[in-house]
């Protein structure tokens, strides 16, 4: 259509118009030389058209035309190209499943004029010409990633909403539901198809140890393993420890198919600092055998391990009573004994009476400087208490409370061994050290001088107290027929809760069950233990002298007939046992400690390093470093700088490889070393995308709900209404495009050829 845009009033139209029609009437009425009939009115016509066309110029029309404008709306599919969107835990496999849906559910419903562009994403974004051309080949999968790099995406419309369809595994970063909230302030919502399914395939993973991080040589040492294996409940698979090539230890775990512990005992022996794996080997039928094991570092040290053995048995058979214990013991060359001795009769006592072989003394337990210690900084010095019918007025009430904190506070071991004074009948049930002792002991009349052989439950002979033998075979044997007649216990009531139930006398129960001879607990930091029967003469003569093999078979000779070796291995098993708790405290002035014991290539590692004195006090001014070391070379050494906040030493570490790496911290003040520390630090180049590939519907329906969108997954009926989920279309925009006509060469040459055609006609006809 034709505007005309010139804004004149029309009243100046209307004026210009009379004066017009006045001019050219005034100019035909006064002409000297006048024209008739028509071709008066033609010469009138041109000059009108020419004055019309002038006019026309004057009101600038333009031509105008309307163009309508449909913007198209824009949705963006993401489609997970990751090795895991290859499984088949689907019909059709998961990426199988996400192409069927878009293609027979999503692609019906699209609304006319919805421009889909197709992109899949692992590690980056790449766009796809159809949904088909995707394949699961990523080596990871980087959901946050994806959705961040489309928003720097270069399109031509906006961007009215995104089809995510991934397993949900998100391996790169932990803050996909902060993208996804960007996406809901730019009005973009993020609709999620999920598929896989949750279900744990077939594997079995070692997934942490947790064991001293120091222990003794030929100390019996305990590792508690977590372990997962879903798909293999009710399998029953062997547990190894591993150094190097070898099998230390074996045990059989009774899988449940989901998270458990395990433990598993086993006793190094060589001396120094080793890497040691804990491992199930691969079972049949196993999605991925890499994460089946393990590797733990441990200190294995040599330190004696220092028992006071108090005996209030003082009948003499040719040697001391307290003898044979103590030579049993001393047999382990790590194991020194201080015997103290106090009689039931005895109070006080300020001189050694007793001698043993070779002219050593026993001191009564009352000796003012060497008897029981009677401060606890003369207590620590000592690693495990053995109460052998000792009387309780022996003690002092803080004595008393002194070994409770010994053992809960501190981690030290504490045996007490049957008789007159004992137990019940020697009323520590009516003292504090009832809270340690591992049987209940409600009664002051528990002798009995029955004759019996000890029985043990079968599930005791894997306790590392119990394991004598070579194997539990044999060691069934030893505490079976080979095992002496007992003359006598106290019958306590029952072990209680949480104690181990290790021996019992089968000829004698009560109202809860077998009588109780032996029973072990770990209380607190220590460990304690309950032996009913005892060692010396009346009640244990035959225990103490007859419990091994015949004299000449092998080892030990001895005047009784038997070599005792069972008897001597029995108590070495109990004291390092009981002592571990204490013993396995090493390197006190220096502690490392590493923020995870696994890392992957590049992954920082944060050391905190603590370094006290003897009271304990933090050493702020110390000067301390970390060192990597691998195959006894050192790869780094990073300086750890203090930290008031934490009142520890920090520093990073950046592994570059993959390896078993010891992390060793030294720490010295002026000029003085103060100590070290280590630990094992493994770098694995972990497979991050198969390691777990359950799949993720809480990922999955956070990031639908953060965004403002919908989640689905293969399992809705319906086909999603794309329509109603993406808003109507854009709205149609109008554009006016305007073309000037006055200027265009053919309007001037109309208006000049008019003029013209008058002037000729009124020069041939000779008129003015």
């Amino acid at each position: 259509m034709i505007e005309f845009t010139s804004r004149i009033d029309w009243r100046w139209l209307a004026l210009g118009a009379v004066a017009a029609v006045a001019f050219l009437f005034w100019s035909y009425r006064t002409a000297t030389s006048k024209t008739r009939g028509g071709l008066r009115w033609f010469l009138i016509s041109l000059r009108w058209l020419a004055m019309a066309g002038t006019a026309l110029c004057l009101l600038n029309p333009q031509w105008v035309q309307a163009i309508k404008h449909q913007q198209k709306s824009r949705v963006a599919v993401l489609l997970d190209g990751s090795r895991s969107m290859g499984l088949s835990d689907v019909p059709g496999g998961r990426l199988g499943a996400a192409k069927d849906w878009l293609s027979q559910r999503v692609a019906p419903a699209l609304p006319e004029g919805l421009q889909v562009d197709y992109f899949a994403f692992h590690r980056s974004l790449t766009p796809l010409p159809s949904p088909d051309s995707a394949s699961p080949t990523g080596s990871v999968s980087g959901l946050a990633d994806a959705l961040e790099s489309l928003l720097g995406v270069p399109r031509d419309g906006p961007l009215s909403g995104v089809v995510l369809c991934s397993d949900g595994i998100e391996n790169l970063r932990a803050d996909a539901e902060s993208v996804a909230r960007t996406f809901r302030r730019k009005g973009v919502p993020i609709h999620t198809f999920l598929s896989g399914t949750t279900n744990d395939v077939r594997d079995i993973v070692v997934e942490n140890v947790q064991v001293r991080r120091a222990v003794r040589s030929d100390a019996p040492t305990r590792l508690t393993v977590s372990l997962r294996s879903p798909g293999f409940a009710g399998v029953t698979a062997p547990m190894e420890i591993r150094l190097g090539g070898q099998v230390v230890a074996s045990q059989s775990v009774l899988l449940n198919g989901a998270s458990q512990k395990a433990e598993i005992d086993f006793t190094p022996w060589q001396k120094g600092y080793h890497v040691f794996n804990v491992a199930v080997p691969a079972q049949s039928g196993e999605w991925l055998a890499a994460n089946n094991r393990r590797a733990f570092g441990l200190e294995v040290v040599d330190q004696t391990i220092r028992v006071i053995y108090m005996e209030g048995t003082i009948k003499d058979t040719g040697q001391p009573e307290w003898q044979y214990l103590k030579d049993g013991l001393e047999s382990d060359p790590n194991i020194k004994v201080k015997v103290l001795y106090c009689p039931p009769s005895s109070r006080t006592m300020s001189t050694a009476t007793v001698y043993g072989s070779g002219g050593e003394g026993a001191y009564h337990v009352r000796h003012p400087t060497q008897g029981f210690p009677r401060t606890m900084a003369a207590l620590l010095n000592y690693d495990v208490v053995i109460n052998s019918d000792i009387v309780k007025e022996a003690f002092t009430a803080e004595q008393l409370r002194d070994t409770v904190r010994f053992v809960e506070e501190f981690g030290g071991g504490f045996i007490m061994i049957g008789g007159n004074a004992a137990f019940g009948k020697g009323g520590y049930h009516r003292t504090i050290i009832d809270k340690i002792i591992p049987v209940a002991m409600e009664s002051e009349f528990d002798r009995s001088d029955s004759t019996f052989r000890m029985g043990v439950p079968v599930a005791a002979l894997m306790h590392p107290l119990m394991a004598i033998g070579a194997s539990p075979q044999e060691s069934a044997l030893i505490w079976g027929p080979k095992f002496p007649y007992l003359y006598g216990y106290n019958t306590v009531d029952r072990a209680k809760p949480g104690a181990v139930l290790l021996g019992v006398d089968p000829t004698s129960r009560n109202n809860y069950g077998l009588r109780v001879v032996l029973a072990a607990q770990e209380v607190g930091k220590g460990r304690t233990m309950a032996f009913t029967s005892d060692t010396t003469y009346s009640w244990g003569r035959d225990f103490e002298t007859k419990w091994g093999e015949p004299t000449g078979a092998a080892g030990y000779s001895s005047r009784y007939g038997s070599d005792s070796r069972y008897y001597r291995k029995f108590w070495i098993n109990a004291i390092r046992w009981l002592g571990a708790g204490k013993i396995g405290k090493t390197n006190n002035p220096v502690s490392l400690e590493l923020s995870q014991s696994g890392a992957r290539p590049g992954e920082p590692v944060i050391a905190t390093v603590r370094v006290t004195d003897a009271r304990p006090t933090e050493l702020s001014a110390a000067e301390v470093s970390v060192s990597l070391l691998s195959g006894g070379t050192t790869n780094q050494t990073v300086p750890a700088r203090y930290d008031a906040a934490s009142g520890a030493f920090r520093a990073e570490l950046r592994l570059t490889a993959a390896g078993d790496f010891t992390a060793l911290a030294s720490a010295s003040l002026l000029g003085q070393r103060r100590g070290e520390d280590r630990q094992l630090l493994v770098c694995e180049d972990v497979d991050l995308e198969m390691a777990d590939v359950r799949a993720n519907p809480r990922l999955m329906a956070e990031l639908a709900r953060a965004s403002g969108g919908r989640a689905f997954s293969a399992d809705d009926a319906d086909a999603p209404d794309l329509r109603s989920l993406f808003g109507a279309p854009p709205p149609v925009t109008l554009e006016h495009r305007r073309t000037p006509l006055w200027d265009k060469s053919w309007w001037l040459l109309t208006l000049v050829g008019l003029l013209a055609l008058e002037w000729v006609v009124r020069r041939v006809r000779g008129l003015a």
